[in-house]
């Protein structure tokens, strides 16, 4: 099984984001194939017994050989992923059992991602492959027979947008961020859409009664300071101030 600290070591404030694998359609190849070496056998054991022991080895053979091809089928297809982190991206490239080829892409590098179908299967299956090109002389990146290409396709970019401002110093483009969640939103059904406004809502008002509540705190707050102000003033100065009231209506 496929373990990413075999292949990722995170550096100081990494987290893993997404791990990507090949639609589970890439195995029916391998896995009918595999089907096809264990279950022939038996339905011709008796024909393959009466051939004496080069039958019987024959036997052994063909249901080890489908074993063996199942295993290697699943391994590849676990082990061959595309990782995702908020730093970079990690190509792991599976060719067999013992032969695997790793590439990595610093988000701040890349240049450009495009996405393809091609073919019927393809687009019954909505599968496709995902191209990254980095800056410099770094290989490129692809991802092939991937689930939902063009979701892998936005997720590389929202997480290249996220690190361009961090790296470059420069405050987050709010208009880039406004047209990013746009894009989302453009995957979401008409019911998830009143839900996010539902919920967009709810918290506005919400904010509005915070901010009532507070402004009302903050005024109760002045009336208690400025009382405590007047309980604090020594008794003379109050009777002081009550005799020349009376003292200035007198006059008048």
């Amino acid at each position: 099984m496929f373990h990413i600290e075999d292949v990722l070591q995170l550096k100081d404030g990494e987290k893993v984001s997404f791990i990507v694998r090949r639609h589970p359609i890439t195995l029916a190849p391998g896995l009918i194939l595999a089907l096809v070496l264990i279950v022939l056998p038996f339905f011709l054991m008796f024909p393959m017994f009466s051939w004496g022991v080069f039958g019987l080895v024959l036997f052994v053979v063909s249901v080890v050989i489908g074993i063996s091809v199942a295993i290697r089928t699943l391994l590849v297809w676990d082990s061959d992923v595309l990782i995702l982190t908020n730093i970079r991206l990690i190509d792991v490239d599976q060719k067999g059992i013992f032969t695997r080829l790793v590439t990595e892409a610093l988000l701040d590098k890349i240049q450009d991602v495009s996405w393809s179908k091609v073919g019927i299967i393809e687009s019954i299956f909505r599968i496709g492959t995902v191209k990254v090109q980095t800056a410099g002389t770094a290989a490129l990146i692809e991802a092939r027979k991937v689930s939902r290409p063009e979701t892998l396709h936005r997720m590389i970019n929202d997480l290249k947008q996220d690190v361009q401002p961090a790296s470059s110093g420069k405050a987050p483009d709010q208009g880039e961020k406004v047209k990013s969640i746009c894009k989302m939103l453009e995957g979401y059904s008409f019911e998830e859409l009143q839900r996010i406004e539902t919920i967009l809502k709810a918290r506005e008002r919400a904010a509005v009664t915070d901010a009532f509540l507070a402004q009302g705190a903050e005024e109760r707050e002045k009336e208690e300071v400025t009382k405590k102000k007047v309980d604090d003033l020594p008794d003379e100065f109050i009777e002081k101030e009550v005799s020349d009231e009376k003292t200035t209506e007198d006059e008048v």
